[in-house]
């Protein structure tokens, strides 16, 4: 677990309250850049310019403000919006719970793991037990960050997971990327597509499997220039356009079973390699008995 809460707060759900810590549940490792000046490869300086005085204006001199209509603005400033956040409940308030399942990833926006505090791990394992047995997971409000968010609650082995989400009305509409969505799907393309998405499946989604080959390959890169090595671009490979989606199908499907083959040869060459070297472990031995058998004749 992470050795610094973000912050602190409350589960609530009817007379019950449990103290928790906030904790952020990732570590990203995206690669990042700094712009630099090409010329020297120094670090360039943003400035905040006021475009109506024409100047360079401080960071203490900013307010936020709100566009009511085009052109036309309101402003807050950091108190005004800390007195509004403070008006706001800062506990984490439970207000149903809904089945595990109910919950759709396209809501979810940042995940956040939930200690116990001192002194409540036995209402906070409790509440983790209850909500496992039931297969339930809990919707609540919480503010953080200046947002009173809608999150999701659900257990994580012997933790709580704590999901920010979205509001309904911030998902766009299906139908705003509508691409020919009626068109028509033949039985037979259907059933080659099932094959193939049956051919690919797995049972567990197991994680380790994947990682970011850019950032890997940015990072690889970047050593090779420290060094003054000279770089060369991998050819990329060219991307056929999908024309007869019946013989797309079919060379997925064969190109799938022989990936599966391979791998089946792999294991079954790993197999008899292993019993090969247990083979050799026990030859001294055996031959051992054999001469002692001469002998004793």
């Amino acid at each position: 677990m992470p050795s610094r809460a973000i912050s602190r707060s409350s589960i609530s759900f009817g007379l019950v309250s449990i103290p928790v810590e906030v904790f952020s549940a990732i570590a990203s490792k995206s690669v990042h850049f700094n712009l630099l000046h090409a010329k020297d490869n120094s670090r360039i300086q943003e400035k905040i310019y006021c475009i109506a005085e024409d100047k360079v204006i401080d960071q203490s001199e900013l307010v936020h403000g709100f566009q009511i209509q085009k052109g036309k603005y309101v402003s807050f400033t950091n108190e005004e919006l800390k007195r509004l956040e403070s008006g706001a409940g800062r506990e984490i308030e439970i207000e149903q719970f809904i089945a595990i399942s109910e919950g759709d990833p396209v809501y979810f926006e940042s995940s956040y793991l939930l200690g116990a505090e001192p002194g409540s791990a036995k209402a906070y394992h409790l509440l983790n037990a209850a909500m496992k047995k039931s297969e339930r997971a809990a919707l609540a409000k919480f503010v953080m960050r200046g947002k009173q968010h809608l999150v999701l609650i659900r257990p994580y082995g012997d933790v709580l997971m704590l999901h920010t989400m979205h509001y309904a009305d911030e998902i766009r509409s299906v139908g705003e990327i509508d691409r020919e969505a009626r068109a028509s799907v033949g039985a037979s393309e259907l059933k080659l597509a099932e094959r193939l998405i049956s051919d690919l499946s797995r049972d567990k989604f197991q994680a380790n499997k994947f990682k970011d080959t850019y950032r890997e390959k940015i990072v690889e890169e970047a050593e090779q220039k420290a060094a003054g090595e000279q770089v060369v671009p991998p050819t990329p490979a060219k991307a056929g356009k999908v024309i007869d989606l019946m013989s797309a199908l079919k060379d997925s499907l064969r190109t799938s079973k022989r990936d599966s083959s391979n791998d089946n040869e792999e294991s079954t060459s790993a197999k008899r390699s292993s019993s090969l070297k247990r083979s050799l472990r026990r030859a001294p031995r055996e031959s051992r008995h054999v001469q002692n058998r001469r002998r004793a004749h």
